[in-house]
């Protein structure tokens, strides 16, 4: 398949990946960070992310039956 028929650039697929790596390292600093400061907020963090992962799931699981 060529650009033009709707493939996206491997540039841009490039691009996506390395903006979503520099944002990992920046969410796990704040999390240590979190961590560090306010403990019980970390907890609650934490389990906020554990909600957000089980909704996803059951979100995809839905969809590719």
């Amino acid at each position: 398949m060529s650009k033009a028929a709707g493939q996206p650039s491997t540039d841009a697929f490039s691009r996506v990946v390395d903006l979503l790596v520099e944002h990992k390292i920046k969410l796990d600093a704040l999390e240590h960070v979190l961590k560090e400061t306010n403990p019980p907020v970390h907890e609650l963090y934490l389990g906020t992310i554990e909600d957000l992962r089980a909704q996803k799931a059951a979100e995809l699981k839905k969809h590719l039956l």
